[in-house]
């Protein structure tokens, strides 16, 4: 009630001032004042009814459908998330193996490097050839063994040249 008043009050005052050419004036619309009606405040009434009147329609058949429904899908999430967990632990295990292959083949490639440096193989040919007087053998020079169950081979004779 105190807005009210302050609303009927509140007035906009003509001034002397000219702005431009032309005189304006205020306050030109009608006033217009609207009553308003009172609002009557619902009061809560208990409820009559067992069940409420969205669950009136649900049947023991559809609730035990939408159960199942609800079970199958958080079974369905579950298992996705287990998944996608076992996926994203498969990848780790793979980038740490892809980088111990690359540390491996690293090492592995220096230590040729290393042996290349080390050893001359054209001298190493040239002393088989020239002073032990080894050849490359023949398809007919391969003579090959039985293998026994013994993890050595016993020579009983000397090897035929």
């Amino acid at each position: 009630m105190d807005a009210k008043k302050r609303r009927q009050t509140y007035h906009y005052y003509e001034t002397d001032y000219i702005d431009g050419n032309t005189v304006r004036k205020y306050n030109n619309a009608p006033d217009i004042q609207r009553e308003r009606e009172p609002y009557e405040v619902p009061s809560h009434k208990p409820r009559q009814q067992k069940n409420p009147k969205a669950l009136q329609g649900l049947s023991l058949g559809s609730l035990l459908i939408l159960s199942a429904a609800i079970a199958a899908t958080l079974y369905i999430c579950v298992e996705y998330l287990k998944l996608q967990s076992n996926v994203n632990h498969m990848e780790k295990t793979i980038v740490s193996m892809e980088k111990t292959l690359s540390e491996l083949t690293d090492t592995n490639d220096a230590s040729l490097d290393q042996i290349n440096m080390t050893y001359d193989l054209d001298y190493v040919y040239h002393v088989a050839v020239e002073e032990y007087g080894m050849v490359y053998p023949n398809k007919n020079d391969v003579i090959t063994y039985k293998k026994s169950n013994n993890n050595f081979v016993r020579q009983y004779r000397d090897i035929p040249e």
